[in-house]
């Protein structure tokens, strides 16, 4: 825990025994929210959601929090895309997960998505959506369970119902965080683009890791 100030570690519950009550560790840690960046506090809020192991490993200073994005980049094509796949492994400038899921003893919190797009196969990903993008809808799931269903992927550059006021460009942040365990397969697709889509999207997983060692 030597990564850990003393509020963070009082707000984990780390600070006593790993058993008990859970919601009066939260209370006594609720005077101590500070010392720590905004998705940081929400991974250490939801540490007593990871396994009891991993709980023990973070109190021996054998497992670590840190930030963290995965991102795959993909060719857009049709009127459908899966972004993350399945029996993919990572390469170097394309993307950095494997199978579409953690590995063993790694941990994510999702914090925010970004999707931005690029016309051509080089160049920054800076530009805005053609309609056939913007008027598509996405699909974010983890392990079968759709977390986001059918919203549209403008979402990503506008700000919709109030929410993502303020935001970088291209990025969704989440209100409701999402713990993503290892083995648990992840999916992102686009869909039902009114036109045939070209270019290239990339996609970034945007959050905090908790990894044993």
């Amino acid at each position: 825990m030597k990564d850990f100030s003393n509020e963070e570690i009082i707000l984990s519950g780390l600070s006593g025994s790993l058993e008990g009550d859970l919601e009066g560790r939260k209370k006594d840690a609720q005077f101590s929210k500070l010392g720590a960046s905004m998705f940081r506090k929400q991974m250490i809020e939801r540490v007593s959601q990871l396994p009891k192991v991993v709980q023990k490993h973070l109190k021996e200073d054998r497992a670590q929090i840190s930030d963290k994005e995965f991102f795959v980049i993909r060719d857009i094509a049709g009127t459908s895309t899966d972004i993350i796949r399945k029996n993919e492994k990572s390469e170097p400038g394309l993307r950095n997960i494997d199978d579409a899921e953690l590995t063993e003893n790694q941990y994510f919190l999702l914090n925010a998505i970004s999707l931005q797009y690029r016309s051509g196969k080089s160049g920054r990903f800076d530009e805005l959506f053609p309609d056939f993008l913007a008027n598509a809808v996405f699909t974010f799931k983890i392990a079968s369970r759709e977390i986001m269903s059918a919203n549209p992927v403008d979402m990503f550059q506008n700000p919709v119902f109030g929410y993502n006021i303020t935001k970088d460009f291209g990025m969704l942040i989440l209100n409701n965080p999402k713990l993503i365990l290892p083995n648990k397969t992840i999916a992102f697709g686009i869909d039902d683009a009114p036109s045939a889509m070209s270019g290239q999207v990339k996609l970034k997983l945007i959050g905090t890791e908790v990894k044993m060692y």
